[in-house]
């Protein structure tokens, strides 16, 4: 995999059980008020992250997501809230809440929509993290329908030609079913590289390669930033102007639009670190041809990009999701890898929170 250096090595690596993580998850956030339905929520979220491989947004996160509640800096019970609605659409408010439930409760209402209409769009205001983004489309997959999810953020990110942050990552995901086949499910920030990775960069002691931060004189940085500043910025996907810096830089104004716009709670350079605005959009695949017909095309399509002729140095040509697919059936079966400082942080919140430390 391109971002081997990212994996914990094993000598720093502890090895737990999914069901035993959830329910870590579940108590530290019950010690600080959450509801039980809406800790559930999040722990799931969370913990498909951990499955999925996705380490940079997993269960280790719920240590900030709690301090933040304590610092009140998050509500431990926000009233979610349409604002807004018509048959195929609606306006949220999270009321700077977890935004995990938010969003949860954004893609169900554009599913029930989408079972009515054929689509549902919804958009949510005063969000805070919604975790990985993929396990929104996901939820659609598992309906028979197509999930398309974005969301804005605070500015860590250049525009393209720019030497200040202007951009959140701004990440877009979408998921289709297949039928023999794993579903469709595309992933990814509208800046080379999510926020996470330069901190499980930092975590490793590891260089950030070329291209993925650069300074405001437009120099590539090398050591991992602690945290967001004005003296450096992640690039935009495409990395600079002359590799299509413009187009990564182009989607993520379209999903400030769409998530911040729309929704009225503002594009990443009114949202503060923390802030998420989001929109969701389901299809219902059944409303516009036969289900079958729909993932029998979907697998003869994956099929035919699989059998793709490999360049010199892959092994074989992949589709969004397969790696994940794949990680997600080894960690179910022999748990999950999660470095020895997550694991001390969570047990470490556990202990102040006065829970019992599960993991």
């Amino acid at each position: 995999m391109a971002l081997d250096f990212l994996k914990v090595k094993q000598a720093d690596a502890v090895v737990v059980r999914a069901p035993e993580l959830r329910q870590q998850v579940i108590e530290i956030l019950r010690a600080v008020k959450v509801q039980q339905r809406d800790a559930e929520v999040t722990a799931d979220i969370l913990l498909e992250s951990d499955l999925r491989g996705v380490d940079s947004h997993g269960s280790g996160n719920v240590v900030g997501y709690a301090t933040r509640i304590q610092k009140g800096l998050t509500k431990a019970q926000g009233n979610v809230r349409i604002l807004q609605e018509s048959p195929s659409s609606a306006l949220l408010t999270n009321d700077w809440g977890l935004g995990f439930v938010g969003a949860h409760t954004a893609m169900t209402i554009a599913m029930e929509k989408a079972s009515q209409t054929g689509m549902g769009a919804v958009t949510v205001r005063d969000g805070t993290h919604i975790g990985m983004l993929t396990y929104y489309p996901l939820m659609c997959v598992k309906r028979d329908m197509i999930g398309l999810a974005m969301t804005n953020g605070a500015p860590c990110a250049r525009p393209a030609g720019g030497a200040k942050a202007m951009m959140g990552t701004n990440p877009i995901a979408f998921g289709a079913p297949a039928g023999e086949e794993p579903p469709f499910l595309y992933d990814a920030a509208t800046s080379v590289v999510a926020m996470g990775k330069i901190a499980i960069a930092r975590r490793l002691g590891v260089p950030l390669p070329p291209g993925w931060a650069a300074d405001r004189e437009g120099d590539w940085v090398k050591e991992p930033p602690a945290g967001r500043g004005d003296n450096w910025s992640l690039a935009p996907l495409g990395g600079d102007r002359i590799r299509g810096a413009h187009k990564g830089y182009g989607l993520s104004v379209m999903v400030d639009i769409l998530c911040g716009v729309l929704s009225g709670g503002g594009y990443s350079a009114l949202c503060r670190e923390g802030d998420n605005h989001t929109f969701m959009l389901a299809m219902d695949i059944g409303k516009f041809r036969e289900i079958d017909e729909f993932k029998s095309m979907m697998d003869a399509m994956i099929r035919a990009l699989h059998a793709t002729p490999a360049e010199p140095g892959t092994d074989k040509v992949l589709v969004a999701g397969d790696p994940e697919h794949e990680i997600y059936k080894e960690r179910s079966a022999n748990g999950i890898p999660l470095h020895k400082s997550i694991v001390a942080s969570m047990r470490s919140k556990a202990a102040e929170l006065g829970v019992p430390a599960l993991i």
